[in-house]
């Protein structure tokens, strides 16, 4: 059976990843050495499971479909710029959350505890809700990015809104372009 490189993700709106995009092209003013997440593939990362067995999809759905039963839909906020994992010597530039992080957390905690009933053991990080816009790949010019990152950030205050009414099973295909993301199965959080 082949493997499938699969993620749950909230994914983001058109005009939300377009205002991510102008931002990240801001950021790219400086010249830094950052592998910028493309415009289409901004979104919420819940929880990774790596490279999987094809055949497992039906499994894995199902078991997060019973998780996540009746938590209902939320809305978040995007806002600020940060690294991780810290400034002093920054690898992931993310944009931060916040809005109603309790059920974002439930959401989260629910999605660990039905993937661990399917032997996916988590990675022992807390949970840090955030976006990835890029990924720092050398040193060099990182205290332009970090003056940049810091003169955008006071020009605004919440970038945008996301509600969330459905969490999605993706598949991340490696490319010499980069990953091409698919959306397999879509679980909507009803009340």
């Amino acid at each position: 059976m082949w493997q499938m490189r699969l993620f749950w993700a909230v994914n983001l709106p058109d005009d939300l990843k377009r205002k991510l995009s102008g931002l990240q092209s801001r950021l790219r003013e400086t010249p830094a050495n950052v592998k910028w997440v493309e415009q289409h593939n901004l979104h919420l990362t819940i929880r990774f499971l790596g490279d999987v067995d094809a055949g497992r999809v039906d499994e894995i759905t199902r078991v997060a479909r019973e998780a996540v039963a009746g938590l209902g839909g939320f809305s978040l906020q995007l806002s600020g710029l940060g690294f991780f994992p810290g400034p002093h010597k920054p690898r992931v530039v993310w944009v931060g959350v916040q809005g109603n992080l309790l059920k974002f957390r439930e959401l989260y905690n629910r999605m660990e505890t039905g993937m661990a009933k399917l032997g996916f053991s988590g990675d022992g990080k807390r949970f840090s809700p955030h976006l990835t816009l890029g990924r720092v790949r050398a040193p060099q010019a990182n205290a332009e990015l970090l003056s940049k990152a810091g003169d955008i950030a006071g020009e605004f205050g919440i970038i945008g809104e996301v509600k969330v009414a459905a969490v999605d099973l993706m598949e991340s295909r490696l490319t010499r372009k980069g990953p091409v993301y698919t959306v397999l199965n879509t679980l909507y959080l009803s009340d």
